[in-house]
């Protein structure tokens, strides 16, 4: 019974160590000189060339490039991506981008799908994701895919071509980043001073009060600060009692994400947490 219970515990042991592991795909077999693939990966301190597809026995590509990214900011990736001339020239791309937030080995869970993009034109594609605020910090994995889309009779990209496997094969090229969340800075600096105002509706697209008890005829001033504590943009200055402030978030800033709302008086600070939408 001993020895039955050793070999069990050592065969889950092997089997949870199998499985902490990311997904690799079975490698292609190439069909032209020339397949769709990343040439270019830019994000935060990453800045990576490569070939069209770095190995035609594989589509998927490690590589030990890495940037931080903080909790609550908005960050742009740009993919340089190219096509199929030679059989498929006017075949666009789908491109993916997931990042395991929650560092599960996989990229399924709801939210890790930062970046969906169908039919691209070859070329240059940009696009913008926010980290969630509720992101664990720690170091965790990347993944972006440019893929041949239906214009060649292919399926929408996967993170691991599961579980419906693309009949034709992954003709495309993954490339997986290192990547460290990070705790934001400046806003977790003053979350912890009592908030006196309200801010409605949070989250919004753009229009938003700010709702205090009425202020006696002082001087009151009211700033934008960005996730970091920086100044965005000063709201209101003025010497009079008033219970509301309304103003349009997109007068000052363009990119989702989380800002700050500071009311300054005579005898106190306050801030309230805003959160932009697209």
């Amino acid at each position: 019974m001993k020895t039955f219970t050793k070999i069990l515990l050592f065969s889950l042991f092997i089997a949870s160590t199998a499985q902490a592991q990311y997904c690799t795909l079975p490698g292609r077999t190439p069909y032209a000189a020339e397949q769709p693939g990343i040439q270019i990966f830019k994000l935060g301190t990453i800045n990576r060339t490569s070939s069209n597809v770095e190995d035609m026995s594989k589509v998927l590509v490690v590589t030990t490039d890495s940037t931080n990214l903080f909790r609550g900011h908005t960050y742009t990736v740009t993919i340089k991506h190219n096509r199929d001339s030679i059989f498929f020239p006017t075949a666009r791309n789908n491109i993916r981008v997931w990042i395991d937030y929650n560092n599960n080995y996989n990229f399924d869970d709801a939210g890790e799908t930062v970046i969906t993009a169908d039919f691209q034109a070859p070329g240059y594609y940009t696009g913008n994701f926010t980290v969630p605020v509720t992101a664990p910090v720690g170091t965790v994995r990347l993944r972006a895919t440019a893929k041949m889309s239906s214009d060649a009779g292919h399926i929408t990209p996967s993170s691991c071509d599961s579980p419906t496997i693309d009949p034709i094969g992954y003709h495309g090229e993954m490339e997986d980043y290192k990547v460290k969340i990070m705790p934001t800075t400046g806003v977790d600096e003053v979350v912890g001073i009592t908030n006196d105002i309200v801010v409605y509706p949070c989250p919004t697209p753009g229009r938003i009060t700010v709702s205090f008890a009425a202020i006696k005829s002082e001087p009151v001033s009211i700033d934008l600060l960005d996730v970091a504590g920086k100044l965005v943009g000063s709201l209101l200055q003025q010497t009079q009692s008033l219970s509301s402030y309304d103003f349009d978030l997109n007068d000052y800033v363009s990119a989702p994400g989380i800002y700050m709302i500071k009311v300054t008086t005579a005898d106190n600070v306050s801030y309230q947490k805003v959160v932009k939408t697209n």
